[in-house]
Formats: C-alpha cells, structure tokens, sequence
C-alpha cells in the first residue's frame, strides 16, 4: 500500500484489476465509512435500513470527499457495502454472546473463556 492508501501491486490498473472488478483504497473505504456515517446521523437510515434516495446522496458525499471519483451507487457502493455485511455480518451476532467483548484499544475481540 502506497502512503495514499492505495494498494499497489496488485494490478497495473488500481481501479479495475481482473473481471471488471473495482479495488477501493483505503482512502475510499474511509470517505465511504464517513459519508454512511453522516447519512445516520442526518436521519437517512430507517429501521428496515436507508430511505429511498440515499444513493443518490451518497454519490455526492463520495464527491465531495474525493473530487474527480468515478464511484457510483451502482455497482460500486452497493458492491463494497454486501462485501462488508458478508465479511462482517457475524460480528454483532458474536458481541451480542456473553464473554465476548471488543477491545477498541487493539481493535480486536476479547474473549473471557478461560477454557479456549
């Protein structure tokens, strides 16, 4: 990874390697965090999930972060957020079980099992 946060070596293209598909850098995943974030907070996120025309904001909150993107809703913001709920999804499952913990200092599951 370069000190821009993109990842290199893995294609000579950063933005499209292999079958069309898209590598985010770190840079993007984090505006995409920041702007999903700001989405909650303004009110955009129901309790069946985002209310209709949030990808469209999404898009300009993507922009105005990082000028010049070539990120969509679709197919790239929607890809990257089932990526993350596949990747993730068992985690609140997991913090939900007793004797498993975040620790925010290392970033990293605490469990207080003396037998694992």
């Amino acid at each position: 990874m370069d000190p821009m946060g993109n990842q290199t070596g893995l294609c000579a293209d950063r933005v499209k390697c292999g079958h069309g598909r898209r590598l985010w850098s770190k840079i993007e995943e984090d505006a995409l965090i920041v702007s999903l974030t700001n989405m909650v907070l303004e009110g955009w996120k129901s309790d069946n999930g985002f209310k209709v025309g949030f990808q469209r904001e999404l898009e300009k909150g993507m922009r105005k972060k990082i000028p010049g993107t070539d990120l969509v809703a679709s197919p790239h913001i929607n890809s990257k957020i089932h990526v993350w709920k596949k990747e993730y999804g068992a985690l609140p499952d997991l913090l939900s079980k007793s004797r498993i913990g975040w620790n925010s200092t290392t970033s990293m599951l605490e469990i207080e099992d003396e037998g694992v």
